[in-house]
């Protein structure tokens, strides 16, 4: 594998190659939806949206999770990349939002969602850049996601965060992007221990068939924990909130000799933190959570678990199908190929890296986009 190659073919060709080849993996995948989700603000998330849309053949929907961010970036005080749908594409935003972009599009539809912009509207764009704002809640959203595919989007872009990474729920998205970068961390290692560690966590591994069989699916969506011991028996435990009651849940396993625990809801470092602390040392256990949008907390708590010997399981895992880089930090960037290829290293095969301004990937198991060709 020759990383890093892709400049050598002049960086246009580079970058050409480069998000044909994003774009060629993310058509393959078959994804009707896509979330593209940023680390942090500055990641590449929007340069990457943008990319896809100029060079991919087929009609893009797209819509957000309610509104990423500002106009201008508060620490570099440089106007943040606005999204320029190609003429044609089926667009969902706020009403506010087209009124501040003073964006002209052709309305289709006005969908029932209030939000603090406005009501959203479905339209085809015509061209130029747009403030795209969405519904903000998943119910919404995959309503949002249904009508663009309906009003003929062959695939549903979905500008997202890590803050809202509810954009990435297996009940809006079949696939996700994730675009990580150089203002994740404060050094090169900070930024690639953050990357590794969330995908880590946005991978983390489906139950067993045996395990999701334990508790019936009408239990699970109506409680916010259930205990299961080792002969199978389930235990609901009587709480509204399983927030704020790591000491008890932990307390209550023990109690119970479970040796499964579901979680219904958010799963936030608190609750991780004082429910390792009170288990005993040693302690075998699986939780189970809804899917890895459910874990409202940094990456390196997750590693809480493991540290403890808990498995950390999830009943619909997320389908993440691809790592973008951006290079970019204050005061100043790194150097692309270099950050691009620290990255590599860190991240392996678990998923394939794109670069999609520098012109640089790596896909594992085959040559990079990017690469000459080995002479005849």
């Amino acid at each position: 594998m020759s990383r890093g190659q892709g400049t050598s073919l002049g960086e246009r060709a580079a970058h050409e190659a480069t998000v044909d080849a994003l774009y060629e993996l993310i058509a393959e995948s078959g994804a009707r939806s896509l979330a593209v989700i940023g680390l942090v603000k500055n990641a590449g998330k929007t340069t990457v949206v943008n990319a896809l849309m100029a060079h991919g053949a087929r009609r893009f929907g797209l819509t957000s999770l309610g509104l990423d961010g500002e106009k201008v970036d508060h620490l570099t005080g440089l106007a943040k990349p606005c999204i320029a749908p190609p003429s044609g594409t089926l667009v969902a935003t706020t009403r506010g939002s087209l009124e501040r972009s003073r964006y002209a599009m052709e309305v289709l539809e006005e969908l029932p969602f209030h939000t603090p912009l406005g009501r959203v509207l479905i339209g085809r764009a015509g061209g130029g850049e747009v403030e795209v704002s969405g519904p903000t809640t998943l119910g919404e959203l995959r309503q949002t996601v249904d009508r663009l595919l309906t009003h003929g989007a062959e695939q549903v872009l979905v500008d997202g965060a890590i803050n809202r990474i509810g954009s990435a729920s297996p009940r809006v998205s079949d696939g996700v992007v994730v675009a990580t970068g150089g203002m994740v961390g404060d050094t090169l290692e900070e930024v690639l221990s953050t990357s590794v560690a969330t995908l880590d966590m946005l991978t983390l591994p489906a139950v067993s068939e045996g395990t999701r069989t334990l508790v019936p699916q009408r239990t699970l969506e109506s409680t916010r924990a259930v205990a299961v011991d080792d002969r199978g028996r389930a235990t609901t435990l009587e709480l509204d909130t399983v927030i704020g009651e790591g000491v008890t849940v932990a307390r209550e396993v023990e109690r119970l000799e479970a040796r499964t625990l579901f979680i219904g809801g958010a799963l936030t470092r608190e609750f991780v933190e004082d429910f390792t602390r009170v288990l005993p040392p040693r302690r075998k256990l699986r939780v189970v959570v809804r899917d890895a949008t459910v874990l409202v907390l940094p990456p390196a708590a997750v590693s809480l678990f493991a540290r403890r010997g808990i498995a950390l399981e999830v009943l619909r895992p997320l389908r993440v199908l691809a790592l973008t880089a951006n290079p970019f930090r204050v005061p100043q960037p790194y150097q692309p190929k270099v950050f691009f290829n620290a990255l590599v290293d860190a991240v392996g095969s678990r998923v394939p890296l794109f670069d999609v301004v520098n012109g640089l990937a790596s896909l594992p198991g085959g040559q990079d986009a990017g690469d000459e060709p080995d002479p005849a």
